[in-house]
C-alpha cells in the first residue's frame, strides 16, 4: 500500500534527517565520538523502578474517564480510599480492593447543584434517592432570597446527611430581622442591621447571599442597599447569587443591575436560573450572554446557572412553555453557565416541578447524547468543577488524587429522565454507582440507604471562573 505524505511532513522529516547527520558528524550522537577518537560502547539502559502498588478500597475498573476538567475522555480506572480519591487513569493497586466492573459506563465527579430549595428537606433527614439517582452528590440551598433564620443553628443542628449540603444568607430573612414596617424601603440604620446580620451568618458558614428580586417583599431593595449588603461579602470571601428584578420584558435593565452591584461591591457574582420569560422576550437571550461577556471582559467574576427545561414552576398551572428552547440552549452552550436545578421539595421529597427529579440525566441524554448540542465533557464539567470553583470548595468536582471521593458512573446508553409535567416524582434512570465522600450510595442503580453526607461551609474561595476567553468578535 503507498503512503502519501505531505509537502510539510517530508520537509520536517527532512530537517530531522539532516539534523540527525550533522549531529553525527559532530560525535554529537550517542554512541560515537569524533572521527579522531575510538568508538566507544553505549552503556546500558537501566529500566525505570516499578511505581509502588497503591492501597485502595475501592477501584472502579475499565471506565469511560470524565474527569469534570473539561478534557477529553479516557478509557482507565480510579482508585479510592477513606474518602478520598488517590489513582486516576493506569496505576497498579495493592490487593484487597473492592473492585467495580465500570465497563461501558461513564465515570465522572458527583454533580454539584448550586442552585436548591432543599436544605429543609435534606436537614430532616431526606434519603435523597431522587437526587442520587441523577448523579447529584451536592446541594446549595438557601436560594433566591428564601433561607434559614439562623445559619450557624441549622448547620450545627443536621444530625445525618445523605448528599453534602451548604447554604447562602437569604435577603428575605435578613430583612424580616431588621425591618420593623411591612410594606417600605430599609432606613440606613436597618441596613446596618442587615450587614451585622449577613456577616454574622457567613463566620458561621453561609457561602453568600441570595436575593429573590421579583418577589415581595424583595423588590423593595433598591440597588445601594444591596450594593452595601455585598460589600460585607467581599470581607467574608462570599458570592452574590441573584434572581433578578426581572425575567421578562425588563430582562435586560435586570442583568445590568447585578452586574453593577458585583462591580460596585467587587464581588462574584451567581445569575440564577437565567431566561428570558415571556414569549414577547424570546430571542432576548443572545443579548444577556452578551451582557455577560462584556461584564466577564471587563473582570467581573459573573456566571450563571440553567435547567434544562422550557417551563419554569410559574407555568405548570397554565400548560404554557414561557422559555424558548433555542434561548435556553443558547444560555447551556455559553462557557460562563453551569447548570443547575431550581429545584424543590418539601419534607416528605415530593416536587412540584420534575427538574426536582430529572434535570441532571435530561441534559445528559437529550441534550449531549442525543442531540449533541454539547459534548460530554463539557456536560459534566458544567455540573462538576465549574459549579465547585464557584462555591470555592477545592477538593470536589474533579477526578483527581486527593479530592472527595464524589463519584457517579452511569450507563450513557440508558441515562433519562422519567419525570414529567403531570407526574413529576418520577426517578431517572441509567446511574449505576454512586459514591458520597467514599461510601457507596447507589449500587448497581440502588440507593443504599447510607448517609455519607456532609455539611459544607463557605469562605475558602478559589480563583475567579475564567475557564475559556470570550471571544471578541
Amino acid at each position: 500500500m503507498t503512503t502519501h505524505i505531505t509537502r510539510r511532513q517530508f520537509l520536517l522529516g527532512t530537517g530531522s534527517l539532516l539534523a540527525l547527520g550533522c549531529a553525527s558528524w559532530l560525535g554529537l550522537v550517542a554512541g560515537r565520538t569524533s572521527p579522531a577518537g575510538p568508538e566507544q560502547t553505549p552503556a546500558a539502559e537501566v529500566p525505570p523502578p516499578e511505581p509502588s502498588p497503591i492501597p485502595c478500597h475501592y477501584i472502579f475498573r475499565h471506565g469511560l474517564i470524565v474527569d469534570g476538567s473539561g478534557g477529553k475522555p479516557y478509557l482507565g480506572d480510579l482508585g479510592i480510599r477513606g474518602d478520598r480519591i488517590v489513582a486516576v487513569g493506569d496505576f497498579r493497586a495493592a490487593p484487597g480492593a473492592v473492585e467495580i466492573d465500570a465497563r461501558g459506563l461513564v465515570v465522572c465527579p458527583g454533580f454539584i447543584d448550586v442552585h436548591t430549595h432543599t436544605e429543609d428537606y435534606l436537614a430532616a433527614g431526606g434519603r435523597a434517592e431522587m437526587l442520587l439517582l441523577q448523579g447529584v452528590t451536592t446541594h446549595l440551598g438557601g436560594n433566591c432570597g428564601s433561607s434559614v433564620k439562623d445559619v450557624g443553628a441549622f448547620l450545627s443542628g443536621i444530625n445525618r446527611l445523605a448528599i453534602n449540603l451548604g447554604i447562602l444568607a437569604g435577603y428575605r430573612v435578613l430583612r424580616e430581622a431588621a425591618v420593623t414596617q411591612e410594606g417600605r424601603r430599609a432606613r440606613a440604620n436597618e441596613v446596618a442591621a442587615m450587614q451585622e446580620k449577613l456577616a454574622g451568618a457567613l463566620k458561621e458558614g453561609a457561602f453568600g447571599l441570595s436575593v429573590g428580586l421579583e418577589y415581595w417583599p424583595q423588590y423593595l431593595a433598591t440597588t445601594q442597599e444591596l450594593v452595601e449588603l455585598c460589600q460585607v461579602l467581599k470581607e467574608y470571601g462570599g458570592f452574590y447569587a441573584t434572581h433578578i428584578r426581572s425575567e421578562g420584558d425588563r430582562v435586560l435593565e435586570a442583568v445590568k443591575e447585578a452586574i453593577e452591584i458585583g462591580e460596585r461591591a467587587g464581588v462574584p457574582v451567581e445569575y440564577s436560573h437565567v431566561k428570558a420569560a415571556g414569549q414577547r422576550n424570546w430571542g432576548k437571550m443572545a443579548l444577556v450572554l452578551n451582557l455577560l461577556d462584556e461584564a466577564r471582559r471587563s473582570g467581573l467574576d459573573i456566571t450563571a446557572d440553567v435547567y434544562g427545561y422550557t417551563f419554569s414552576s410559574n407555568d405548570l398551572g397554565s400548560g404554557r412553555s414561557s422559555i424558548k428552547e433555542e434561548d435556553m440552549l443558547l444560555a447551556l452552550k455559553h462557557p460562563a453557565v453551569m447548570v443547575g436545578s431550581d429545584s424543590g421539595l418539601d419534607e416528605q421529597g415530593r416536587a412540584v416541578h420534575p427538574r426536582a427529579y430529572g434535570n441532571y440525566p435530561r441534559i445528559l441524554r437529550r441534550y449531549c447524547l442525543d442531540q449533541g448540542i454539547i459534548t460530554l465533557e463539557e456536560s459534566v464539567h458544567k455540573m462538576t468543577l465549574m459549579p465547585a470553583r464557584r462555591l470555592g470548595l477545592n477538593d470536589r468536582g474533579l477526578l483527581a488524587e486527593g479530592y472527595k471521593a464524589d463519584v457517579v458512573a452511569f450507563d450513557p446508553e440508558v441515562i433519562t429522565d422519567k419525570a414529567t409535567r403531570p407526574n413529576p416524582n418520577q426517578m431517572a434512570i441509567g446511574v449505576r454507582w454512586v459514591m458520597v465522600n467514599g461510601q457507596i450510595a447507589v449500587k448497581e442503580g440502588q440507593p443504599t440507604g447510607c448517609f455519607a453526607g456532609e455539611v459544607l461551609k463557605g469562605g475558602r474561595r478559589l480563583l475567579a471562573i475564567n475557564h475559556r476567553p470570550v471571544a471578541t468578535s
